[in-house]
């Protein structure tokens, strides 16, 4: 996913990234705009190409390594389990880092119905 990050929200220097990377990547991302590797929240979130997310994490402080993380849950989800996501994270008001990442593992937990033009198929499918 592209992210637009920066160390904070006054920081002038912005980097355009794609996330998930590898560490290696990650660390020299870090090195560029002067982000020091800790647990706590380390970058600011400018901008999205993916309007979902930035509905989400756009203007917000998070930390980068969990945000790489994120992206590594999400890049394995197909398109419906990614409609998936972003339906049961807006409708559950999900916020921080913690409860996204969270949401990754249980996705099981949640449906999705896109059409309720079948009935007796909906119900088939989701017994």
């Amino acid at each position: 996913m592209n992210i637009t990050i920066k160390k904070s929200r006054n920081a002038d220097k912005r980097k355009n990234i794609w996330l998930p990377m590898e560490e290696v990547e990650l660390q020299d991302v870090c090195n560029e705009l002067g982000i020091e590797m800790t647990t706590e929240p380390n970058c600011y979130i400018e901008s999205s190409m993916d309007k979902r997310f930035s509905n989400i994490l756009t203007d917000k402080n998070v930390n980068i390594d969990e945000l790489n993380y994120l992206m590594k849950g999400l890049d394995g989800f197909d398109s419906r389990e990614t409609e998936k996501f972003y339906a049961a994270a807006f409708g559950e008001k999900l916020e921080t880092m913690q409860e996204l990442v969270n949401l990754t593992f249980n996705m099981h937990c949640y449906s999705l119905i896109n059409s309720f033009s079948d009935f007796n198929k909906l119900g088939k499918d989701h017994i």
